[in-house]
């Protein structure tokens, strides 16, 4: 088995020369299995191993007899080793997680904690081939795409399966051969958990009464999945690429394109915005597909963890929830001087110079007859009342219908800074400014605003 778990490794480059590798050891028989594996490549290699225990505080006695095992385990054969002890059914109840949930995220963060203290690169667990199996089962049963029953990856970031290629009968005679003597959880008997169900019941009466070779063809299948959903979300990525527009997408773009990439940028706008896809599932992204179809202006829907999708004229986001609440802001105008509008990271700043003739505005510096201000200029966000005399248009218009006019997305309008003074506005912000207070022959001091990112 070394030398096939050898020859899996090069094939996926999973190990290079020096690397660094904390592996997660439980004590059973993969882990266990792995652990001595790569204490036998250490030498090809050039590799320095350290192990991790994580004692989940479940199984009583038993759990402390795994942590004792993997303890002697590792001072045998000189690696270094990490125990954690943490009450996860605790934790599970703090956090509203299964028990299953909160050991998967207690683990993690102890992989991660011992990584970043030895200076190591990758993470390596002891997944195989009836892992495998069983992941696509119950990926299947639980309605997931081809993402999902294309199964566990032999490579993930800085994780790596060498295991991943081997049956859990080669792993057990592996570990027979060579006196490894692992412990045995005796939950992995009980079929309480949906995986445990498939291992223990579904899977024996697949290869009793249906197909014998049910492990070794699911594997296969898993590798022809993976690649063709590699193929498809590298299409997906440039399609959402080309649909991109002012942090969300274009929904008339969008529109155009097959449901199998839409689904797919649809989780790929969430990535982006949470860091991950953690309680995501397909029917969040159908409800954002039908929030598209509708395609109403205004309207939005909650996503897990405190995500909002929003449609917004052409537009489609998915944002944070916080991210669309917005303090009010309001600094007066220091002549001269300048201000930082903290809320915005932009600043604005203000002097008094002469009428040269030949001053022109642009989107970040407006010029204006000081003369003709009379009272104190202030920048802020938006109030209910605001109203600009806008260049080009005549008469007055109000500041909201001006945003509506000009399409602003609503959570986007008090992010706008206004040059204000009362409640007539002198420049909306990269939008419009008032036709009044204009320089001309008559104009003897000039105000010159100008904002900038701060």
């Amino acid at each position: 088995m070394l030398d096939k778990v050898l020859n899996y490794v090069k094939r996926y480059s999973m190990i290079k020369d020096g690397d660094k590798i904390v592996v997660g050891f439980s004590g059973g028989p993969d882990s266990t299995a792995l652990l001595h594996i790569l204490i036998q490549l250490k030498s090809i290699f050039n590799i320095e191993i350290f192990a991790v225990h994580i004692n989940h505080m479940i199984r009583d006695e038993e759990a402390f007899r795994d942590e004792e095992f993997a303890r002697d385990f590792c001072k045998k054969f000189g690696v270094p080793f990490y125990s954690f002890r943490i009450d996860v059914l605790s934790l599970a109840k703090d956090k509203g997680l299964s028990s299953e949930e909160a050991g998967r995220l207690v683990r993690y963060e102890c992989f991660e904690k011992v990584l970043k203290e030895v200076g190591g690169n990758k993470i390596a667990l002891a997944h195989n081939k009836n892992d495998q199996a069983e992941t696509m089962i119950m990926k299947f049963l639980r309605g997931s795409g081809l993402r999902g029953i294309s199964g566990i990856k032999p490579i993930r970031g800085n994780i790596i399966r060498p295991l991943l290629i081997c049956s859990r009968e080669e792993i057990e005679e592996y570990c027979n051969k060579n006196s490894l003597n692992p412990v045995i959880d005796s939950t992995n008997r009980e079929a309480i958990y949906l995986r445990n169900k498939i291992r223990l019941e579904l899977i024996p009466y697949i290869k009793e009464n249906i197909n014998e070779n049910i492990i070794d063809n699911l594997f296969k299948s898993s590798e022809i999945l993976r690649d063709e959903d590699e193929y498809i979300e590298m299409e997906a990525i440039k399609a959402y690429e080309s649909v991109k527009a002012d942090e969300g997408i274009s929904i008339s773009k969008f529109k155009k394109l097959n449901i199998a990439i839409q689904r797919r940028i649809i989780r790929n706008m969430i990535k982006d915005v949470k860091g991950d896809l953690n309680a995501i599932e397909n029917i969040h992204v159908d409800d954002c597909l039908k929030l598209i179809e509708k395609g109403e202006t205004g309207k939005k829907i909650s996503l897990p963890k405190n995500l909002i999708a929003e449609i917004s004229y052409d537009n489609f986001y998915i944002k944070k929830e916080k991210q669309i609440k917005k303090n009010g802001f309001e600094y007066s105008i220091i002549i001269p001087g300048t201000i930082i509008i903290d809320e915005l990271n932009l600043k604005i700043s203000a002097e008094l110079i002469k009428n040269e003739g030949s001053l022109k505005d642009s989107a970040f510096i407006k010029y204006f007859d000081y003369d003709k201000i009379k009272g104190e200029l202030i920048v802020r966000n938006r109030k209910e009342g605001d109203f600009i005399y806008p260049k080009g248009l005549n008469g007055k218009k109000k500041i909201k219908d001006l945003f509506i006019d000009s399409k602003i997305p609503k959570d986007k309008r008090d992010e706008i800074p206004l040059v204000a003074l009362g409640k007539e506005i002198l420049w909306v912000y990269n939008i419009r400014d008032t036709k009044n207070y204009k320089i001309d022959e008559n104009t003897k001091n000039v105000l010159k605003l100008k904002i900038e990112r701060g």
